[in-house]
C-alpha cells in the first residue's frame, strides 16, 4: 500500500490510548565492560563491529575525530555524556534509528540484535567508568514505540505564552514534535530526551519539561496559518484534536475542521513518520483533510518554489522545511523537515510513494 492509499484509508482507524507512564530506568549492568564477555560468547568481534561502521566518523579510538567530512563534529565517546543516557538501550536506540538532524545514520536495517547490542557495549566501555546515567522517577524515556502525552509547556521563545493544552510526541530516535491541542498547528520539534513530567508532584497545575534541543519553531506566520479553507468563501477552517493514535512506529492525530463558527464541517488526519535520506531519519508529517456536504482546499503555502517532480510540487517554507502537494491528493500536504529540496531528498521521497506496506 502507498502512502497516499494508507493515509486515505486512515479514517477507519481504531483509537489507541497513548498517555506515557513513568519508566524507572534501565537495568543493565553499571559497568558495560562486563558485557563484552558476553558477546565475546557469540563470536561477535565488537570492536571490529565498531571499526567498520563508526570509526570513519567517531574515530578508531572514539574520540570523534574520523576521517570522514561531517558538516558537525561526531561525538567523543572519551567524555561520555551521551544524548540519551549511558545505558546499553539509550546507545542503541542511537545506533538503530539514527539521530535526525544530525549525520548520524541508521542500522537498524543493516545490524542484527546482537550486532547492535555489541556496538552499543563497546561504544560505552570507550567512555570513562562510573558515568552511567539513569533517568530519575519522573523523566519519561522513549523506548521502542512512540509516546503521546498532554499537558502544560512552558514558552519557548521570549514574549511567548506558555501553552496550558500541549500535545507532545516523542519518538525513539530522540525527536519531540508539541504541538498546540486547540488548533493542532506545530509549534516546536526538539532533539535529545524527553520530558520530565514535573506536573505529576504539582497534581496537573506544573509545566512539563522538555529534556531536548530546540531544533525548530513555529514563526509567527506559520502560527497563524489555516491549513485549510472552504473552498466557496475562502475563509479559513480551523483544526482541533480529536484523538491520537499510534500505528507501529507512527502517529496519527485525528482532528475536526471547524468553520468561523465552530460548527464542524469535516475532518483529518496528521501522520507522523521519518523518511530515510541516505540511511539519515528526516522527520515527515502529512495532512489529510476532507469535508462534510462542504467543499474544502489547501491554502496556498508561501515561500519559494522549489520545482516539480513528476506529479510532485515542492516549496521551500520560510520556516525552513519543504512543503510538497501531489497532483493526485489536493487535499493533502506533506512536510519534510529539511531545508532544501535536494536530489537525494528528491529521489527518497518519491521512492516512499511507491513503496508497498
Amino acid at each position: 500500500m502507498t502512502l497516499l492509499r494508507l493515509l486515505l484509508a486512515a479514517g477507519a482507524a481504531t483509537t489507541v490510548a497513548a498517555f506515557a507512564q513513568p519508566n524507572s530506568g534501565d537495568a543493565f549492568a553499571a559497568d558495560p565492560r562486563a558485557d563484552l564477555a558476553r558477546e565475546a560468547a557469540l563470536n561477535l568481534d565488537s570492536k571490529a563491529l565498531y571499526m567498520e561502521h563508526c570509526a570513519s566518523c567517531h574515530g578508531e579510538s572514539g574520540d570523534g575525530k574520523g576521517n570522514e567530512e561531517l558538516e558537525r563534529p561526531a561525538r567523543s565517546f572519551l567524555l561520555g555524556g551521551y544524548s540519551y543516557g549511558n545505558t546499553q538501550k539509550a546507545v542503541r536506540r542511537s545506533v538503530i534509528h539514527g539521530i535526525p538532524g544530525t549525520p548520524m545514520p541508521a542500522f537498524g536495517a543493516t545490524l542484527g540484535t546482537d550486532e547492535i547490542n555489541a556496538v552499543a557495549d563497546y561504544v560505552i566501555s570507550l567512555g570513562p567508568p562510573g558515568t552511567i546515567v539513569q533517568p530519575g522517577e519522573s523523566v519519561l524515556v522513549v523506548e521502542d514505540r512512540p509516546l503521546v502525552v498532554k499537558g502544560m509547556m512552558p514558552a519557548y521563545e521570549q514574549g511567548a505564552f506558555r501553552e496550558p493544552r500541549s500535545l507532545i510526541v516523542g519518538f525513539p530516535n530522540g525527536t519531540t514534535f508539541q504541538f498546540r491541542a486547540e488548533d493542532s498547528r506545530l509549534l516546536t520539534v526538539r532533539q535529545g530526551e524527553f520530558l520530565d513530567r514535573r506536573d505529576w508532584g504539582g497534581r496537573g497545575g506544573s509545566e512539563l519539561q522538555p529534556l531536548g534541543t530546540l531544533t525548530w519553531k513555529a514563526s509567527r506566520e506559520s502560527r497563524d496559518f489555516t491549513e485549510f479553507m472552504d473552498a466557496d468563501s475562502g475563509q479559513g477552517l480551523r483544526r482541533k484534536v480529536k484523538r491520537t493514535e499510534i500505528k507501529g512506529d507512527d502517529v496519527w492525530i485525528h482532528f475536526d475542521l471547524l468553520d468561523q463558527d465552530g460548527t464542524r464541517v469535516g475532518g483529518g488526519q496528521e501522520f507522523l513518520s521519518f523518511l530515510m535520506v541516505d540511511d539519515v531519519p528526516v522527520p515527515m508529517r502529512a495532512i489529510l483533510g476532507s469535508g462534510e456536504g462542504r467543499g474544502i482546499a489547501l491554502r496556498e503555502v508561501a515561500g519559494e518554489k522549489a520545482g516539480a517532480n513528476g506529479a510532485i510540487n515542492a516549496t521551500i517554507t520560510p520556516d525552513g522545511m519543504v512543503a510538497c502537494v501531489l497532483d493526485d491528493a489536493p487535499n493533502m500536504r506533506i512536510y519534510l523537515h529539511a531545508p532544501a529540496w535536494t536530489p537525494s531528498l528528491s529521489l527518497a521521497f518519491s521512492a516512499s510513494l511507491e513503496k508497498k506496506d
